[in-house]
């Protein structure tokens, strides 16, 4: 070969090595739903700005930064966005495994934190007994579409009336109209409520939690790639106290 040849050739590879150096990388755009009716303190939109806020927002924030991954919001409902999660038309929402109708076709993080759901009522419930000896013959305040483990035995044999609702700012509304004896209800999500719609009210809270679960967010298979780097970084912002310490702000955000 002449030497001029292999000079360009040279050359060449030379240029594409810079050029794949200096290459930025290209966005990726990532849809997360936002659930309707939303769900404060975990995520909602403000009102007055009508931006996604809230803890998860705030937590998910800088890791998708630093994976140059935009986030998109994506309003539905929560059966809704199940489904479109299956068909990959969105790529993420919050969505505990056990709640979901085909785990095996879906990848789910580590729990950014876990939360219970308690009994609330217009007066207080007895420390002692139990989760029977209190619904039995009683009429509970449920959100539409939400599965509950724990109460499930209970309204399928009609030992106990679930009365669906919205959301849970209307669960707590129909309670303290009398519409129902008890709302079940999210712990943190019931904080937010009954700080920021409801501080003029005395609302009770059974002295045990029920079901622990994990808030996790649920990907399809094509985020594969990411969910170790995700699942370190969760870990990381646990240890450090951060997601407890975005909880509390926005619990209390006035």
């Amino acid at each position: 070969m002449k030497l001029w040849k292999v000079k360009v050739l040279m050359l060449l590879t030379l240029l594409c090595s810079v050029t794949a150096v200096h290459a930025v990388p290209k966005q990726a755009d990532l849809k997360f739903v936002l659930y309707y009716p939303q769900v404060p303190p975990y995520m909602y939109q403000d009102e007055t700005t009508q931006k996604v806020v809230g803890l998860v927002p705030e937590v998910l924030q800088d890791f998708f930064q630093q994976q140059n991954i935009r986030v998109q919001y994506v309003a539905d409902n929560r059966t809704r966005a199940e489904l479109r999660l299956y068909q990959g038309d969105v790529d993420a929402i919050l969505l505990a495994k056990e709640w979901t109708q085909h785990p095996e076709k879906l990848l789910f993080s580590e729990p950014l934190l876990e939360h219970q759901d308690f009994l609330f009522a217009r007066q207080p419930i007895a420390a002692q007994g139990q989760l029977a000896d209190w619904v039995k013959g009683k009429a509970i305040c449920t959100r539409q579409y939400y599965i509950y483990d724990a109460l499930s035995p209970f309204f399928k044999n009609n030992e106990t009336a679930r009365v669906d609702s919205s959301s849970e700012l209307t669960q707590l509304k129909m309670l303290l109209n009398g519409r129902c004896d008890f709302a079940f209800m999210n712990e943190h999500v019931a904080n937010w409520l009954m700080y920021h719609h409801f501080p003029d009210q005395q609302l009770y809270r059974s002295a045990e939690g029920f079901g622990p679960v994990g808030l996790t967010v649920a990907f399809h298979p094509r985020w594969e790639s990411q969910l170790a780097a995700f699942n370190q970084y969760l870990r990381e912002q646990r240890q450090q106290g951060t997601i407890a310490q975005w909880l509390k702000f926005y619990v209390t955000k006035s």
